[in-house]
């Protein structure tokens, strides 16, 4: 079993990688230099939240089954740190408390907690077999692979656009799995709160709150990183590598009209929001921010019975701020000095 100290070195090692690879947090504002005027309040509020919950009797298990999957938690850890730097923790408490939130990602995966397999198992054997219905794969032509990728590489810029950097909040990649009926490796992506509307009021035009895609590949070679991106092997491309798939909109199978229904749909609300975001301040970009950060833990709320909405606070906060401009747009080093002493 590894040590508190291995599990932390395994986070920053897997994270300290995936931002060599993907870079910067600078749509629509750099989350690092805002956070300091929110995160503080977030993360005490959170820690309060699950205190409460806990008298109430609900344990970690509990708990973490209402943030519903791990991308969610891990997406919030970085920004949480930045929380408990402002409120001036020890090194000891960050490091107890980025524990807390990886023991809460663990308790809903099946796999490696950071995914330093390259692979995001949350289903164990048994429950993938029951997560996915085989009855519903359709063997792939050229023309709906095409069309089921379209609707991924959507769906992926829909999630950015309504939970900015925080999109943990709205997805969750697993896999790859194996099943014994089939050669191929499987790959689910889920993807949720597509109506937003606590958010974004345009979300209300979308007839779908969940969307499951099942896919299954041939030689893809995929992995999948701490927070979700995807690769695949130098010379594959998921078009040609799909050999079987489904779709559910809400637990229901969509035909391949009504997924292109859907693209278009999403791609109404993707322009519709993105026209708001370019006509507001940095300011308001951060109100959001901080909206959607509370957003992500409105189910903890939901059950204490309390508003889930960021306090008055830390709209004062923001409005009075400034952006942390030492912390805009971090090179490369900048970004794993940050991380090598974040805690």
């Amino acid at each position: 079993m590894e040590t508190e100290k291995q599990i932390i070195e395994d986070f920053k090692n897997a994270v300290s990688e995936t931002w060599a690879r993907d870079g910067k947090n600078t749509w629509p504002v750099d989350i690092n230099s805002i956070t300091h005027l929110f995160m503080d309040i977030f993360f005490e509020e959170l820690l309060n939240d699950i205190d409460k919950l806990e008298e109430k009797g609900f344990d970690e298990m509990d708990i973490s089954t209402m943030l519903k999957t791990p991308a969610r938690i891990i997406r919030l850890i970085m920004p949480s740190v930045q929380g408990m730097k402002k409120l001036r923790m020890s090194r000891e408490k960050q490091r107890k408390y980025v524990i807390l939130l990886l023991s809460m990602v663990e308790n809903l995966k099946y796999g490696n907690l950071c995914n330093r397999d390259g692979k995001n198992i949350i289903l164990s054997p048994i429950k993938f077999r029951d997560a996915i219905d085989v009855s519903k794969m359709i063997s792939t032509t050229k023309d709906n692979s095409m069309i089921v990728h379209k609707l991924c590489g959507i769906l992926w810029a829909y999630s950015e656009v309504v939970c900015f950097r925080a999109h943990g909040l709205s997805k969750e990649f697993h896999g790859p799995y194996r099943h014994p009926d089939y050669k191929e490796d499987f790959l689910i992506r889920e993807f949720f709160c597509l109506n937003a509307v606590e958010l974004w009021d345009e979300c209300k035009s979308l007839k779908y709150g969940s969307i499951k895609i099942v896919t299954a590949y041939k030689d893809l070679g995929l992995t999948i990183d701490i927070f979700n991106h995807l690769s695949i092997k130098q010379g594959r491309n998921y078009i040609d590598s799909l050999r079987y798939f489904y779709i559910d909109g809400d637990g229901n199978p969509l035909s391949l009209d009504e997924v292109n229904s859907l693209c278009m749909a999403l791609s109404e609300v993707i322009t519709s929001i993105t026209t708001k975001i370019e006509k507001l301040d940095w300011r308001k970009l951060a109100e959001k921010y901080a909206e959607i950060f509370w957003f992500s833990k409105k189910e903890l709320r939901d059950e204490l019975k309390l508003d889930w909405h960021f306090p008055q606070i830390v709209k004062e906060r923001i409005e009075s701020g400034e952006l942390n401009t030492r912390l805009q747009n971090l090179s490369q080093k900048d970004l794993q000095r940050l991380l090598k002493i974040a805690f």
